[in-house]
């Protein structure tokens, strides 16, 4: 792996970012134009090929119970590869609440970007859960002090 310039880096880590945002706030329309047609995801050693694939997973997220998420992303490391590809390496921290329940997950991406028409992209999106854990469910509504 070789060191990538300050612009590359920043490019990834925005992507990366937008990914989760993408995630968080259901924007399925947003999340497949930050990927390639024939991405890859793979999650805890299960893959599925291709953009309408990579969406599925994220549609029936959307459509379950879960009300909302928050993902928090940290200590990104970004590299380039043998092949010019761009090599992105983060933890990920998600809170994930529905109705009568709450999860934090911690877990770590492994993903590759590539250049297309001048567009960085996701085109293998790598995840894995460390950890899982329930949290007691929570207020709807935040009470001002």
């Amino acid at each position: 792996m070789q060191s990538v310039s300050v612009e590359v880096g920043h490019r990834a880590e925005r992507l990366l970012y937008d990914y989760a945002a993408a995630v968080d706030t259901g924007d399925l329309t947003g999340l497949r134009e930050l990927i390639t047609d024939d991405v890859v995801i793979e999650q805890n050693g299960k893959s599925d090929v291709g953009a309408e694939e990579f969406i599925g997973v994220y549609r029936a997220f959307i459509d379950s119970p879960v009300e909302f998420s928050r993902h928090a992303v940290s200590n990104v490391r970004v590299a380039q590869g043998e092949d010019g590809r761009v090599h992105v390496d983060a933890y990920f921290e998600a809170t994930v609440c529905a109705p009568g329940s709450n999860q934090r997950i911690y877990g770590r991406y492994a993903d590759v970007y590539v250049e297309r028409e001048g567009t960085l992209l996701i085109d293998r999106k790598g995840i894995s859960v460390d950890r899982m854990i329930d949290l007691p469910a929570g207020e709807v509504e935040y009470q001002p002090y």
